[in-house]
């Protein structure tokens, strides 16, 4: 634990650049306690909606410290150990996001009565229904395309009131700088660039099911579910407290859950980075491994090659002595000189010589099957 003593300029700056929240984590002190000596010091806090702003890129006004002040101008804080700093609970980040959003100014939860200006997805949602009511109803026409169709599966009774939770949830998304795409049969909220599956059910009833014609039918029991994700799923339902009293919950939830992906697909990208440079790497080596084998197998055959061309030399002598002291100097005995000369300067890598009956080729595995023979 270490104790840091910061003067009033510096908590001011303090302050500014890290929610409280944090700081409270950072230091033995809560946000609200450090709230409070803030207040004391005549200290100004950013505004509610502040962090939000700095979140999303969004021009912010800071709030100059005031100059007028006679009181003490310097505080102690007592700074967590690792051991002593308890990583938020998931229930306390939930909590502090769904607070942030609701003292965000010109955010409204309130589910309206009635659909106004309703978001472009639930007008088309809304379209598609009654269309496919009509088409149901008539059997004339085509049957409604399913474009830009949220995933709502509930009772025609519940159908009004499932569509302005939803615009609320959608209006609400798009504010916090979010989105929300309708594929078919599927709509995906994108929080912070992750796509989290949504949608709207109503429970139904296995227990209460009747039978018509020798067939099963669930029926809706008038319980609203929102269903956020899709294995490990989150729903909120209606209980004691309706959804539509839960709107804050619903989004406060799908930011959490966004961030977190957001941070699991970073986390990935981390690991995958490393893993392409660990086998960059890894292939750059053996590369390099496989050139330097390949240079020093052609500085071994061409020491072998020198070495046999010297055997040939050698031979050639011996037999040019024997000749000339045997007196069998012939026109034909010249020639082969001649021949077997120029082959072995042409075999040789260090006089490379010329033969136009022969290529590079032959230099290295003309005497590969001889030399195998040799080896049993």
């Amino acid at each position: 634990m270490q104790t840091i003593t910061f003067s009033r300029k510096e908590l001011y700056d303090l302050v500014w650049k890290e929610p409280l929240s944090k700081l409270a984590n950072r230091f033995k002190i809560s946000d609200n306690g450090l709230r409070k000596i803030c207040k004391r010091m005549n200290i100004p806090l950013p505004p509610m909606g502040h962090w939000q702003k700095v979140q999303y890129g969004h021009r912010v006004t800071l709030i100059s410290l005031p100059e007028k002040y006679t009181g003490k101008n310097e505080v102690t804080l007592d700074e967590r150990g690792l051991n002593d700093i308890v990583p938020e609970s998931p229930k306390a980040i939930l909590q502090r996001i769904t607070e942030e959003i609701e003292r965000t100014s010109g955010l409204s939860f309130k589910v309206n009565d009635r659909l106004t200006k309703p978001d472009t997805l639930i007008s088309s949602t809304v379209s598609y229904y009654q269309n496919l009511k009509w088409y149901r109803k008539t059997h004339r026409g085509e049957y409604p395309n399913r474009k830009d169709v949220l995933d709502i599966n509930v009772s025609e009774d519940n159908e009004y009131r499932a569509f302005l939770i939803m615009d609320t949830i959608i209006k609400l998304l798009r504010v916090r700088k979010h989105d929300v795409i309708a594929r078919f049969r599927e709509t995906v909220a994108v929080i912070y660039g992750e796509e989290i599956k949504i949608r709207i059910r109503e429970k139904q009833s296995v227990a209460d099911a009747k039978k018509t014609l020798g067939r099963t039918f669930n029926l809706f029991t008038g319980e609203l579910i929102f269903v956020i994700g899709d294995y490990n799923k989150k729903e909120f339902r209606d209980s004691a407290e309706k959804l539509e009293n839960k709107i804050s919950a619903i989004v406060a939830y799908l930011e959490y859950h966004g961030n977190i992906k957001k941070e699991e697909r970073i986390r990935w990208e981390i690991r995958r980075k490393e893993e392409e440079r660990k086998e960059q790497i890894r292939r750059e080596f053996i590369e390099k491994q496989d050139r330097e084998v390949k240079k020093f197998k052609t500085l071994f055959l061409q020491a072998v090659r020198h070495n046999q061309a010297n055997i040939l030399r050698t031979y050639v002598q011996t037999v040019d002595a024997n000749t000339i002291k045997n007196g069998k100097l012939t026109e034909e005995y010249a020639s082969w000189k001649i021949w077997a000369e120029n082959k072995i300067s042409w075999y040789d890598p260090l006089t490379n010589g010329s033969a136009p009956l022969l290529t590079n080729y032959h230099k290295s595995n003309i005497f590969k099957e001889l030399l195998q023979e040799w080896q049993w």
